[in-house]
């Protein structure tokens, strides 16, 4: 049995090493989804963001590809929205990203995800070993709901975040200076330690320390609006299931009745 462990540790050891060994970069063949950062400048309460993603799609097919550019008055924003996107066979899995909208009528979404390369796919597995970049997407709100709804046909939850407006309007101004930063110095996305769920409670956190304690979540995504819903961020008023039966948005916009 020592020997057994003694081969575990040192595989253990040996995988750290070479992880710790890697650098990321800005400068791979990204996927055409991830190859156009977001450029970003903030500036006291405003932000003037380039290239935000504006795609449309159909079931297994992307209609058009624009990208426009915007600014935006951090305190105008009046509402933000956790969208939830569970995939895969286990009900664990899943991937979380915000909307914010002002009150000017404009609206954003942001969502950090794993910055593919060309031919290259999705692994939770690989994401341990800091095989990909990470990417801070912004993009339309029609462009992110759409992706997932249209043309993954994927189910979709959209839950309003119950917090004040100061809060929202920090959350989105951490969420902004973080992608701004990451237009020169990359990190790396990893299904463990810097994947969606995480990094999004790190800026809740970074709000108010303490705000999302740590979750199973964390690692099983798919449990997240479940400890939102314990924690009182998502509406709680009605049982869970009924909250996230009410909450499903994928059929409304397949159906054209969702209003964007």
């Amino acid at each position: 049995i020592l020997w057994i462990l003694v081969v575990v540790l040192s595989a253990i050891f040996i995988t750290a090493f070479v992880v710790s060994l890697k650098k990321p970069s800005m400068d791979r063949d990204f996927a055409e989804p991830f190859k156009i950062l977001a450029d970003v400048t903030v500036s006291s309460s405003t932000i003037s963001i380039k290239n935000i993603r504006d795609w449309r799609y159909a079931k297994d097919e992307v209609i058009s590809k624009d990208y426009y550019d915007d600014s935006f008055d951090v305190k105008k924003l009046d509402k933000a929205y956790l969208l939830f996107n569970p995939f895969g066979q286990w009900e664990g899995v899943a991937h979380s990203f915000f909307v914010f909208e002002f009150t000017d009528g404009k609206s954003v979404s942001i969502s950090i995800e794993a910055r593919k390369e060309v031919g290259e796919e999705y692994s939770a597995v690989t994401g341990v070993f800091n095989e990909y970049e990470i990417w801070y997407g912004i993009g339309s709100k029609q462009d992110f709901l759409g992706q997932r709804a249209l043309f993954y046909e994927e189910d979709l939850y959209e839950y309003p975040l119950l917090i004040k407006k100061a809060s929202a309007q920090k959350l989105f101004l951490d969420m902004v200076t973080i992608a701004e930063s990451l237009e020169t110095t990359p990190g790396f996305y990893n299904t463990l330690t810097s994947n969606c769920t995480n990094l999004l409670a790190d800026s809740a956190n970074r709000v108010k320390k303490g705000s999302i304690p740590f979750h199973y979540s964390r690692l099983f995504t798919g449990y997240a609006d479940n400890q939102l819903y314990d924690l009182g961020f998502i509406p709680n008023d009605k049982p869970f299931e009924e909250i996230y039966k009410e909450a499903r948005i994928d059929e409304e916009i397949r159906s054209g009745v969702y209003e964007f």
